[in-house]
């Protein structure tokens, strides 16, 4: 499997159970809720994804790809879903966690 799509699966499941545990904040039940259960259930699905990474990329590689796809997936649900600013600081962050990967690249390739 392309490990680009694997660091986008991670990165999804990610934010999925960042989602859930958000929701969880919210929940009278808290971190006995069924969505606060199900985010730390998607947190640990992607250590199979990690480990399938590690073997054949660095840590500071897949680190960097996985951080900036992660953030600007969950700067767009904060943004989206629950109406979190997303003002010139957030967009200058965005920016360079992108930077930071063709940074990257740019080493490894």
């Amino acid at each position: 499997m392309n490990s680009l799509v694997i660091v986008a699966v991670i990165s999804l499941l990610t934010m999925l159970g960042d989602l859930c545990i958000k929701l969880a904040t919210t929940h009278h039940q808290g971190v006995w809720s069924a969505f606060f259960v199900l985010g730390v259930l998607l947190y640990a699905v992607p250590a199979f994804g990690w480990f399938v990474l590690m073997r054949t990329h660095s840590l500071a590689a897949i680190g960097v790809i996985y951080s900036a796809a992660t953030l600007i997936l969950l700067a767009g649900l904060g943004h989206f879903a629950f109406n979190e600013a997303l003002g010139p600081r957030q967009a200058a962050g965005v920016a360079l966690a992108v930077v930071a990967v063709l940074l990257m690249q740019a080493e490894s390739g």
